[in-house]
């Protein structure tokens, strides 16, 4: 928490308290005291009594999001900002809303453009804010644009929000694409190891299934970041019967989102 205020010699104002939440939610209460120039008031007391709410899943998904601040655009505040970058999944559905709050009383009224998109709307609390719905849709990566029109202030002026919508070719990527274990000696098999890690850019999943058609390999997930990024660590097994030769098979990953991914994977063992 800090406050703001400059005041003139013999001026009475008010002082302004912003509240930094970042990790802080719900109701928070707190009191302090300031030091004054005044010998009848040296000291004033301010107690702060407020509900601080999460943030909406979606702000999390805007790239160019200035939570602390937002974004002033002429007579009107604009929160996260007036030019959100987004990433959705390929055919994803989804939405986010911008507030939109008057600096000032004799701001005006908005309302939307004609030639906005379609699953554009603009609605009002009874509080006076706006909020900018905006829906998004992931066919294919795209620029969107609508100026919010601005009603009954003294000089005419618009706001332009500016949409970025990013859709990637290739969400669920795995490195390395292939696995090859080399030349295994059957006598020391504990030594044969690989990796490989699955990321997801944007959702969440988690692996439903992992299964090779190479019967002698086994497997152990590890969760690098949980919903979007897993390692998996592949051994032999040797307790299964194994026979001196060269091997190729897939290492198949299923997840629950729907998706499957085939690995490619070689192997070679060899006798002492």
């Amino acid at each position: 928490m800090y406050f703001e205020k400059v005041v003139q010699p013999g001026q009475v104002g008010t002082i302004l308290v912003r509240l930094r939440t970042a990790d802080h939610t719900g109701p928070l209460e707190a009191s302090y005291e300031l030091q004054t120039n005044d010998p009848k008031h040296p000291i004033i007391k301010v107690s702060i009594i407020a509900n601080v709410k999460p943030l909406p899943a979606y702000v999390k998904r805007i790239r160019t999001a200035d939570v602390a601040h937002g974004e002033p655009v002429g007579a009107f505040h604009v929160w996260p900002t007036a030019r959100p970058a987004v990433t959705v999944e390929p055919g994803e559905k989804a939405s986010i809303a911008l507030r939109i709050r008057a600096l000032t009383p004799d701001a005006g009224t908005l309302k939307l453009s004609p030639d906005a998109p379609g699953s554009w709307k603009l609605r009002r609390e009874a509080n006076g804010d706006y909020w900018l719905d905006i829906g998004l849709e992931g066919a294919a990566s795209a620029s969107r644009a609508a100026q919010l029109i601005v009603e009954g202030s003294p000089s005419p002026q618009q706001i332009r929000i500016q949409l970025m919508v990013a859709v990637p070719a290739e969400n669920l990527t795995v490195t390395p694409k292939e696995l090859d274990f080399g030349e295994q000696n059957l006598t020391s098999l504990g030594s044969a190891i690989q990796r490989f890690g699955i990321r997801k850019q944007v959702g969440s999943f988690h692996i439903k299934n992992l299964s090779s058609t190479l019967s002698f390999l086994k497997f152990q997930q590890s969760t690098m970041v949980e919903g979007s990024n897993y390692l998996i660590r592949i051994t032999v097994d040797a307790t299964k019967p194994i026979k001196a030769g060269a091997f190729e098979g897939m290492v198949i990953v299923e997840t629950d989102d729907g998706n499957k991914v085939e690995l490619p994977v070689k192997i070679k063992f060899v006798q002492p």
